[in-house]
């Protein structure tokens, strides 16, 4: 009984709020997180671009060519660059997918 008391509060509650469904603010609160790490993950790209002047696949290319940081620097530079890369993407698409 106390859980269906629970369920029949939270419904109530997120109805409240504007919201359907308990899905639909889950649906809501899961994309608004997703938005937050994807600013987070583009704001250490936008570092990276600002830092070196160039994207990422310019970097790469020019990897041998940057004389002005270490070579220790770039590779953690390049290793952290494209893990923010990766994340950022696999956040867009869990997004996308939300967004359906």
């Amino acid at each position: 009984m106390e859980l269906l008391e629970q369920s029949s509060a939270l419904d109530r509650t997120v109805q409240a709020w504007g919201y359907v469904t308990v899905h639909d603010f889950a649906r809501e609160q899961a994309k608004n997180i997703l938005l937050q790490k994807m600013a987070y993950y583009q704001s250490k790209i936008d570092f990276f671009e600002q830092k070196y002047g160039l994207d990422f696949a310019n970097f790469c290319t020019q990897f041998d060519n940057i004389k002005h940081h270490q070579l220790f620097e770039k590779e953690d530079d390049s290793l952290r660059w494209e893990t923010a890369i990766d994340a950022l993407e696999s956040y867009r698409l869990e997004f996308q997918t939300l967004n359906i």
